[in-house]
């Protein structure tokens, strides 16, 4: 009868055994590969055969050169030649863009300025006495030039510039004649005079001076 009973204890003991050898293999070390990086892909030109690498002409290239195919298979593999491109692409297009904005900018600094450019006035006519180079000893008459003195008069030393209504400039390179300021508009001749010379005479004033002329005043055409 104790036999019986302990073969019955034995067939309810067997689940809990295997669940017992179950816990204690779970503790058991096991062995795990080491934490780290995947390895590296051999490069393209050593995962060819030797009939594919002398087939693809390789052995024609240098050390150097091979690496850098390898480096460029594993690039394009990779994605990153594809980057490459794209970004060298983009880069482009954004230089030309730049290029494009700058020419524009230019252009526009350009129509700006032109057109604050006051337009030139027409060359004007010159006069008789401004056409006309005389040689010593040519035999030549000239008209009489009349017009009007602007500002005031106060007589005249060499170097004094007498402005007329028509435009004129004239200096006086010899004479002196001392009068009180007056702002009377005078009337007034230039006189040509021997060999090329010209002289200046005022309304009411005796004396004359001897001038050569100096150019159109400011804003003014000579007439």
């Amino acid at each position: 009868m104790f036999f019986h009973r302990s073969v019955r204890s034995l067939h309810l003991l067997r689940p809990n055994l295997a669940a017992c050898a179950v816990v204690v293999l779970a503790g058991l070390p096991i062995g795990r590969a080491e934490s780290g990086p995947p390895p590296r892909p051999a490069p393209f030109s050593a995962a060819l055969s030797a009939t594919e690498f002398s087939g693809a002409g390789l052995g024609k290239l240098t050390e150097a050169e091979l690496q850098e195919l390898n480096r460029l298979v594993r690039a394009h593999e990779s994605g990153e030649l594809a980057r490459a491109r794209e970004a060298a692409r983009l880069a482009e297009a954004k230089a030309e863009r730049v290029v494009r904005e700058a020419k524009a900018t230019a252009e526009r600094h350009a129509a700006a300025g032109a057109a604050a450019t006051p337009t030139p006035a027409p060359a004007r006519k010159e006069s008789l006495l401004e056409r006309i180079r005389l040689k010593p000893g040519t035999q030549i008459d000239y008209d009489t030039l009349e017009s009007e003195l602007v500002g005031e008069f106060a007589g005249w030393r060499e170097g004094t510039v007498f402005t007329l209504t028509n435009g004129q400039r004239w200096r006086v390179i010899q004479g002196e004649y001392e009068a009180p300021r007056d702002a009377t508009r005078r009337r007034v001749w230039i006189k040509p005079g021997l060999l090329g010379t010209f002289f200046i005479e005022f309304e009411g004033i005796k004396g004359r001076a001897k001038v050569a002329f100096a150019g159109s005043a400011p804003g003014k055409s000579p007439r």
